[in-house]
């Protein structure tokens, strides 16, 4: 018989172009076309799953028969011998081989051959041995390069991450990140949030953020809660042997998860999680090294990302007048500057206005400050709907606001102004609930035009000269100088 006259160097050989492999698919398809060339046999190899067994490769076709009675006839497989007969005739397939691919511990990798090779069992033993150990030298071997990548990867990615700019866009190159690292189909980043002293769902990746947005997690509530209180990282291979979790999941492919705490020194940021991975397997300690490997480059970006944002909510405060929205001085101050240059190199026109609330001491004396605080709100929210998106409108100091219009003559400054004063004269306080006796509010605007020579502090004065002939001349008008 050819099966058993099978030169045993040449098994052997089979087993060594394995190990040669450089991943564990190819070692697999390495082994499908070694069978298939010196046994000249139908073969398949196996992996048990969540959910059951997953074909990983085949050889002349593998197995002719359909998922469900695949399924049915690999729950027979003795996982507990090298090698055995198994009766497939029930589903037409006759008598196969099953060999034992993996080491204890390890997942249930089987190889099956068509026919009954056990009559070489002096052979057949010792060729499933020298195969599991040619399989775990490729895993090993593939596990040292995969850390040693991810170092690197970890490194490229923490600085990649901080030159994101906005925590949200952080969050979600995290999440993606992760997912393509082990291979996981769903991931969430949840974030520690100190005014609510609750964790909150920032990223995902494999389902809509808007399912969980606004789900809060307690320390210690779930298992992204448990993780975050306990900063240690939880990798579970099959959730239904966790006594009082729910065994039926049905919009989970998979029932192993993991999640890991993101911390930067001391302090802990959140919890990382991912689950259903793309090949039906269970997760384990290599992907919780990937995750936690990632995990410092993430927490890295996470406070650079932070700081960074913390740091331009600071610079944006400073240049904002709180009460009125509107740029404040010191930002006039610098862009007028700044403007006044560049037009002197382009040869170019700046207007400046200069607007007053009429009487506003009135105001603030008939009906308190808190309405008088509520008109101001009203005229800078008519001033930043009357200009130009690129110009500059502040509030210069009590009731006076400046605008900064770059490359404007006096036409266009005029009308301008002329639209603003139009607008507050026009301004009905009964559509505003914070100003509800306030009637009859009025501006009065002086505008100036750069000349030649001119400097920041001339226009300024100019500017703020024509506002007071406006005001003398009976308010609630425009003046606008010759320049």
């Amino acid at each position: 018989m050819v099966r058993a006259r099978t030169p045993a160097h040449d098994l052997t050989a089979i087993a060594e172009a394995v190990m040669r492999a450089a991943g564990l698919q190819e070692a697999f398809d390495t082994l499908m076309s070694e069978i298939a060339r010196v046994l000249g046999s139908r073969a398949c190899i196996v992996q048990r799953v969540d959910r059951g067994w997953m074909l990983v490769g085949q050889a002349r076709g593998g197995m002719r028969v359909s998922i469900s009675d695949l399924q049915h006839a690999l729950d027979h497989v003795p996982l507990d011998a090298l090698s055995a007969a198994i009766d497939l005739k029930a589903i037409g397939e006759g008598v196969w081989t099953s060999m034992a691919l993996d080491r204890p511990g390890e997942t249930p990798v089987v190889l099956l051959i068509a026919g009954d090779w056990t009559i070489v069992d002096r052979l057949l033993n010792p060729f499933a041995v020298l195969l599991s150990f040619a399989l775990a030298a490729v895993r090993e071997r593939a596990a040292r390069v995969s850390a040693e990548g991810l170092v690197v990867e970890g490194y490229t990615m923490a600085r990649r991450l901080s030159r994101l700019g906005p925590v949200e866009a952080v969050c979600q190159r995290i999440v993606e990140h992760a997912g393509r690292s082990v291979g996981a189909g769903r991931v969430a980043l949840a974030l520690y949030r100190p005014e609510e002293d609750r964790l909150a769902i920032e990223a995902t990746h494999g389902y809509p953020a808007s399912v969980v947005k606004d789900v809060r997690i307690e320390q210690g509530a779930w298992v992204i809660g448990h993780v975050y209180s306990s900063g240690r990282p939880l990798l579970v291979r099959d959730i239904r042997d966790i006594h009082g979790f729910p065994a039926e999941r049905r919009h989970y492919r998979t029932f192993s998860f993991a999640s890991i705490p993101l911390r930067a020194g001391r302090l802990m940021l959140g919890v990382l999680s991912a689950t259903d991975k793309f090949d039906g397997s269970a997760f384990d300690r290599r992907d919780i090294a990937a995750l936690r490997t990632f995990g410092a480059a993430a927490a890295l970006g996470l406070i650079a990302a932070r700081s960074d944002s913390e740091a331009l909510r600071l610079s944006y405060a400073a240049t904002v007048d709180s009460l009125t929205g509107l740029f404040n001085r010191r930002y006039l101050d610098a862009r007028l500057h700044q403007e006044v240059e560049r037009a002197k190199r382009a040869a170019s026109s700046i207007a400046v206005l200069m607007a007053d609330i009429d009487d506003f001491k009135r105001i603030n004396d008939s009906y308190g400050h808190l309405t008088g605080d509520a008109v101001l709100r009203a005229a800078g929210g008519i001033l930043r709907s009357a200009v130009r998106v690129f110009d500059v409108s502040a509030r210069y100091g009590g009731d006076e606001f400046a605008i900064l219009m770059p490359s404007s003559d006096h036409a266009s400054a005029a009308a301008c102004a002329e639209r603003i004063r139009q607008r507050i004269a026009e301004y009905d306080a009964r559509e505003n609930d914070d100003l509800p006796r306030v009637s009859g509010m009025t501006m009065s605007i002086g505008v100036a035009v750069n000349g030649p020579g001119e400097t920041p502090a001339d226009l300024i004065r100019r500017a703020d000269l024509y506002l007071y002939q406006a005001k003398a001349e009976g308010k609630n008008r425009v003046r606008v100088g010759a320049g």
